[in-house]
């Protein structure tokens, strides 16, 4: 029976999800995108956890913080043995251009008052940072049940 954590998680990302849908359909791609680099970060932070991965992760940023920088790339490093789920979920440009989305992201925010934007450049940012999010949330899900699986097949 899954945990009151989880279901609070799960209807958190319900909401966010619905208010990333009303952003973009009302032209609030700050909003949109502020909401799917949430996303990204959180999804990140899943297939690390679900591959039994965070601790050495963790251990392994030592005394930095946690980022989807580096979430990515420990999860790329992984992705290259042929013998992973990882492999098979994540070893294609799916997070390489998750991270070439955020410094997209990142220039247009630091660049938010300096400069002025090329028509729709905001907006085709947010569109691309959702259609990112619905992949990296389908590859998530679909590791963590290969995950749990293979641990059901490995208990039996």
């Amino acid at each position: 029976m899954p945990s009151e954590l989880n279901i609070q998680k799960y209807e958190n990302y319900k909401e966010q999800m619905k208010r990333l849908d009303r952003a973009l359909t009302n032209g609030f791609n700050l909003e949109a995108m502020f909401i799917e680099y949430a996303i990204m970060e959180d999804r990140t932070e899943s297939i690390l956890r679900h591959g039994d991965l965070w601790e050495a992760y963790l251990k392994k940023r030592g005394r930095f913080q946690p980022s989807i920088e580096s979430k990515i790339n420990y999860i790329q490093a992984r992705s290259t043995d042929k013998t992973t789920l990882l492999y098979k979920y994540f070893d294609n440009d799916l997070l390489a251009m998750v991270l070439e989305w955020k410094e997209e992201r990142n220039r247009l925010i630091h660049a938010l008052l300096k400069q002025e934007f090329a028509h729709n450049e905001v907006s085709e940012l947010a569109q691309k940072g959702k259609k990112l999010v619905d992949e990296l949330k389908k590859r998530s899900g679909n590791y963590s049940r290969a995950i749990e699986r293979q641990k059901a097949k490995a208990e039996k």
